[in-house]
């Protein structure tokens, strides 16, 4: 009698979903390393390690696996600004927080791929929606809950929502500037001036007005 276990079946919508994470993985590396001018579907089949016909069954177009990529690029960039949301405590700067978190994300490979199929796809009107709806769905959720962190550490909200704005914007127009000065010294010398500023400005947590001291009976 054999006592050789059954091997354990994965079901096949889990096996499915396996595919096309490391299909959509491989195209964000093959753009990421070539260019999304040069993508080509064949070059995601070998880098995944799989048929081209498997690749054309959960991935049939050029467009499809590009937002796949697009997908998978903004979920991990996503993953990892939540991670560093998670570590932020009480007290600690906040806008020298978020500063790291923006630079972290618009200097990213994430970024730069997703930027790339935009400048080089755009002109297809169905590929440029689902990389704007695929970036306003996963950013938002981070700028939410940057929001809420700032208003939490005693912000008013209209300060927290001009500094999150102009903090973005800030670091977004430095890695565009990065594709032809990659060097990012002047970035950082700046970003620190702008905590300076900030703090400067009296934004930041609401602090209670001091009362004044009671007159003591008879002075």
């Amino acid at each position: 009698m054999s006592t050789t276990a059954n091997p354990v079946r994965i079901p096949q919508a889990e096996r499915s979903a396996r595919m096309q994470r490391r299909l959509a993985q491989a195209a964000f590396e093959v753009i990421r390393d070539g260019g999304y001018v040069h993508f080509r579907t064949a070059a995601v089949a070998r880098a995944a390690g799989v048929s081209q016909g498997a690749q054309l069954h959960h991935y049939p177009t050029k467009n499809a696996l590009a937002e796949a990529a697009i997908d998978y690029a903004w979920s991990r960039a996503t993953e990892e600004s939540l991670a560093r949301i998670a570590r932020f405590r009480p007290g600690e700067d906040a806008v020298a927080a978020l500063v790291a978190d923006s630079e972290a994300f618009f200097f990213s490979d994430y970024f730069r791929v997703a930027l790339d199929i935009l400048m080089a796809g755009g002109g297809d009107a169905h590929l440029r929606d689902a990389l704007v709806g695929s970036t306003l769905e996963h950013r938002n959720r981070v700028e939410r809950l940057w929001l809420e962190k700032l208003v939490e550490e005693g912000w008013a909200l209209g300060d927290a929502e001009d500094v999150l704005a102009l903090t973005m914007s800030l670091a977004r127009g430095f890695a565009v500037r990065a594709l032809v000065e990659p060097r990012r010294e002047r970035f950082r010398r700046l970003c620190a001036r702008w905590v300076d500023i900030v703090a400067a400005a009296g934004l930041g947590p609401r602090r209670a007005a001091r009362k004044p001291p009671r007159a003591r009976r008879g002075a």
